[in-house]
């Protein structure tokens, strides 16, 4: 992996975070070796079956998060002082974007990590500006959002720059004392509505019009032509998508041939994302169907926050995903007047089942 430098120099601060926890077992002052070890014995790190990959790479890169934050997965790579200690860890986002997705695909990624980490750590203590294009240059990495997570440890986030081949990625950081990201002149509330603005799910936006094609095809009987819209929502990262799918397999009718295991299949995709009508197949309550689908808690909830962020971004499908969820008190507490407020969201976008289920509550 292409090594990275940090724009903002990171200050080798002396005795207040010499032992400062940053990660899981991890500690400021570690050498190689009691990283490598501790890193075998945490949990939530995914690392390679043998150790001789690392007798030619290295740990950086080889490492990785088991749980998502922000629905991303993350590359670890590790910053040592001058004498060999450890002094930072940094965490790169596995999903890389391209100069042409800057402004769409890579901002929402982004939106997606400070969210996570937002709610995790809380607000963060500065409000920056959206980094222009033209200010991250190859190689580098500049940082924006800055957490205060414990006495000594400072987390911050940014963006990484790899070039054209790799493209650019969310990152961010657990270090010691390090230098500030910049500050903006600007009122924090305005700022934090700009960021409040950007869409996190931008893909589910054309999702949505697949899901309207898939529909229409089967009021039609096209059930062919509706399998390819929904396996079409799915790709964009619509769970409804994957349901709708599994329905077509299950159903078997009008050119799709019938396949329970193909369908059990995508219905698993399709809960694993937090998507209630196919989650409720595989447990009474979010949780037991979290687990029969191999989620962990801590990703049982970051599933179930991002379905609710979708449907506050105004998706039909989410809206009417949360409606069911209401309904049923499937993840959240049972509300009938909540879930008719999502299904009556949902149906004022024209979605027909939340107008069936709407027609069937009055």
């Amino acid at each position: 992996m292409k090594k990275l430098a940090c724009v903002i120099s990171i200050l080798a601060f002396a005795c207040p975070h010499l032992f400062a926890a940053l990660y899981e077992n991890l500690e400021t002052g570690m050498d190689k070796d009691q990283v490598l070890k501790a890193l075998r014995q945490s949990k939530r790190i995914e690392g390679p079956p043998t150790d001789a990959l690392l007798g030619r790479t290295g740990l950086n890169g080889v490492f990785k998060t088991k749980q998502p934050v922000g629905g991303q997965t993350f590359s670890l790579n590790f910053d040592y002082d001058p004498s060999g200690g450890l002094r930072g860890v940094v965490f790169y986002s596995r999903s890389k974007f391209k100069g042409a997705e800057y402004e769409t695909r890579l901002k929402s990624a982004y939106k997606a990590l400070l969210v996570g980490l937002t709610e995790k750590y809380g607000e963060p203590s500065n409000m920056p500006e959206w980094l222009p294009k033209d200010s991250l240059q190859e190689g580098r990495i500049l940082y924006m959002h800055m957490w205060r997570v414990a006495p000594s440890v400072f987390l911050m986030s940014g963006l990484g720059n790899m070039g054209a081949m790799e493209g650019y990625f969310p990152v961010f950081r657990l270090s010691g004392p390090a230098g500030m990201p910049p500050k903006s002149k600007r009122d924090r509330e305005e700022l934090k509505r700009e960021w409040a603005a950007i869409p996190e799910f931008p893909d589910l936006k054309e999702a949505e019009l697949h899901i309207a094609d898939a529909v229409r095809s089967m009021g039609t009987k096209k059930y062919e032509d509706a399998f390819e819209c929904f396996q079409q929502a799915a790709e964009l990262g619509s769970p409804r998508g994957y349901w709708g799918m599994a329905f077509l397999y299950d159903l078997g009718k009008y050119g799709v041939k019938r396949d329970k295991k193909k369908a059990d299949e995508l219905n698993r995709k399709a809960a694993a994302a937090a998507y209630a009508p196919s989650a409720m197949k595989y447990g009474d309550t979010w949780p037991d169907a979290a687990r029969a689908v191999g989620l962990s808690p801590a990703e049982a909830n970051e599933q179930l926050n991002r379905r609710k962020r979708a449907a506050e971004e105004g998706y039909a499908s989410e809206q009417y995903n949360m409606g069911i969820m209401y309904q049923k008190g499937f993840g959240v507490q049972q509300d009938a007047a909540k879930a008719r407020e999502w299904f009556q969201k949902a149906a004022n976008q024209d979605d027909v089942q939340a107008k069936s289920v709407l027609k069937k509550l009055k």
